[in-house]
């Protein structure tokens, strides 16, 4: 058991619940002074909007606009004055920072900058904080604040109901912040951007390998898909191909017919259906949210959901929920994960994500996910690249059904038409593929190394 001991003078003029102290994490430094958060910041300050007119514009930025990997603003979107009731108002040079679950421990915060009038609004669920003196940086303290240590102990301070849950007001104005000089802060603001601009020139040099994938696997499969510009956007069909078919006019747009067309006429290899190549397609299901059959990571079995394969096709470990051991083998056990198996998105804003299990742990799956395993003689990683090419992700687009939650059914999955040469082309297919991924992976390691030396740099000069 794990017990949190304070002393009443800690508590005195502040929150007597045990969360507000748990697992806390504090920049302390030895040579600058530390003050809390809310002697150096307003907290959710007013905004005034004096002369504005109800017609004139301002950005808005909902949650979904901040680039958590950054700390920065994606896409600025517009309202009107008088649409803004009911929103988090701010203005030029303010720091959003995201106080709900998940948003918050995701690193959801950014400064706003480049606003239409000056002003936008958006979230409510954004703390605003703008500095109360010159001789604070709102980017300095927007560093300290995306510190992943910092981010935990406001986490271990979550109050409110599961799925939920916030970080209190209270707690963010008593995060300490060791007050540097103001020329020392714009030189770590300075470093700290240069790395971060080092980082993505090798992030964009990876993305660049990792996009010629599909030209190579399209031309080694001999398939050259139409340009889309061609095509009329409004679709006509006969009666005669609907029968048989599905009914919805998005499945039988012109330009999936005739890219279709193209695979048949131009692929290099025998078409054949996934489900003749498999032993098992099949997907799990979704204990209730906060039920018994979770647990931790030490006593059950790995739960994959979706939102757990990457951009690689890699299982991301370190965020997985874990689902009780005898739930794995009764009512799930038919999911059961093996190494080597496919795992394709089917449900939602995933869909046509592909990843493959590379592991010998146990794993079970949710029901937005189709598990594929092959027969004997066929490549599991040749088959992900094909799923994931242009032509896989354009099969699953057709499949995918246009409702509030995009979904696609196993049958469909089973449907789908995987160009299949010998082993040996898959396997030397595969072979460059990797190699290529080896090299973006490389890339994308020498980002991140740059960058947290550079924060390690930047940590003992706080820290002194």
């Amino acid at each position: 058991m794990i017990e949190n001991k304070i002393n009443i003078s800690q508590a005195l003029g502040n929150r007597f619940d045990v969360s507000f102290y748990n697992a806390r994490f504090d920049f302390v430094s030895n040579s600058y002074p530390s003050f809390d958060l809310g002697q150096l910041v307003y907290i959710n300050p007013p905004v005034s909007f004096d002369g504005i007119s109800d017609n004139e514009e301002m950005s808005f930025i909902p949650m979904e606009s901040i680039d958590e990997h950054n700390g920065t603003i994606k896409t600025l979107k517009t309202i009107r004055f008088r649409e803004i009731k009911g929103f988090t108002k701010f203005q030029e040079g303010d720091l959003l920072w995201a106080k709900i679950t998940p948003c918050m421990q995701n690193g959801k915060s950014a400064i706003a900058c480049k606003l239409k009038n000056g002003f936008g609004c958006g979230s409510t669920e954004f703390f605003v904080l703008r500095p109360k003196s010159d001789n604070i940086l709102i980017e300095y303290i927007h560093y300290i604040l995306r510190d992943k240590r910092v981010l935990k102990s406001a986490q271990n301070s979550f109050g409110g109901s599961a799925g939920q849950q916030r970080v209190s007001s209270s707690y963010l104005k008593s995060v300490k912040i060791p007050l540097l000089p103001i020329d020392i802060q714009k030189q770590i603001i300075k470093q700290y951007i240069q790395a971060q601009e080092a980082k993505q020139k090798k992030d964009e040099e990876a993305k660049s390998l990792l996009d010629s994938i599909d030209s190579f696997v399209l031309k080694n499969m001999g398939v050259a898909l139409p340009s889309k510009d061609i095509y009329a956007k409004v679709n006509v069909v006969s009666l005669s191909q609907l029968i048989g078919n599905r009914y919805d006019p998005y499945y039988h747009n012109e330009y999936f017919e005739e890219a279709f067309k193209h695979l048949k006429e131009t692929s290099n290899y025998k078409l054949v259906r996934l489900s003749d190549i498999t032993v098992l397609i099949t997907s799990g299901i979704t204990p209730k949210s906060g039920g018994d059959d979770y647990t931790d990571s030490e006593h059950g079995v790995a739960f994959i959901r979706s939102g757990n394969i990457d951009i690689m096709g890699e299982v991301d470990f370190d965020n997985l929920l874990y689902i009780k051991r005898n739930v794995h083998n009764t009512r799930m056990k038919s999911s059961k994960v093996q190494n080597g198996d496919i795992m394709i998105a089917i449900v939602g804003a995933t869909i046509g994500q592909v990843g493959i299990y590379h592991s010998s742990r146990e794993a079970n799956i949710n029901q937005a996910i189709a598990l594929v395993r092959l027969k004997d003689g066929y490549n599991p990683e040749y088959i992900k690249e094909v799923i994931k090419s242009s032509i896989g992700q354009l099969n699953l687009d057709r499949l995918k059904r246009p409702v509030a939650r995009a979904n696609i059914n196993l049958e469909e999955i089973s449907s789908m038409l995987i160009p299949v040469p010998e082993i040996e082309i898959q396997n030397e297919m595969v072979k460059s593929v990797v190699s290529i991924r080896q090299q973006a992976k490389q890339l994308q390691k020498e980002g991140v190394k740059l960058l947290e030396s550079t924060k390690q740099e930047i940590e003992k000069i706080i820290l002194g």
